[in-house]
């Protein structure tokens, strides 16, 4: 079994601090925020922003939250180019079936 790739090394560390709102699990609010960020080579965040909305403002600054908490981010790979980088990544929010 190979290692696991930067990137899903990197979405798996915000998925490590991503808090889902209770208000918005209260009100059944679901989406995708799309967050934009840059990075430098030690993982540490530079910039960020809403790419694309939620469409619920608490998901939405759940996402901007997420970002500053979680760093450092997993370092880039040599292979990997840029400095600093720049990302999209779906910040998901889903509800669990509540059977």
């Amino acid at each position: 079994m190979s290692a696991p790739s930067w990137q899903a090394l990197l979405l798996g560390r915000l998925q490590q601090f991503k808090r889902y709102p209770p208000d918005a699990q209260a009100r059944n609010q679901q989406g995708v925020a799309y967050l934009r960020f840059t990075m430098d080579r030690k993982g540490r965040v530079l910039t960020f922003r809403l790419e694309k909305s939620s469409g619920y403002a608490l998901l939405d600054e759940e996402a901007l939250a997420l970002i500053q908490r979680a760093q450092p981010l997993p370092v880039p790979p040599p292979a990997v180019p840029g400095d600093p980088l720049e990302l999209v990544v779906p910040i998901e929010f889903f509800l669990k079936n509540r059977w």
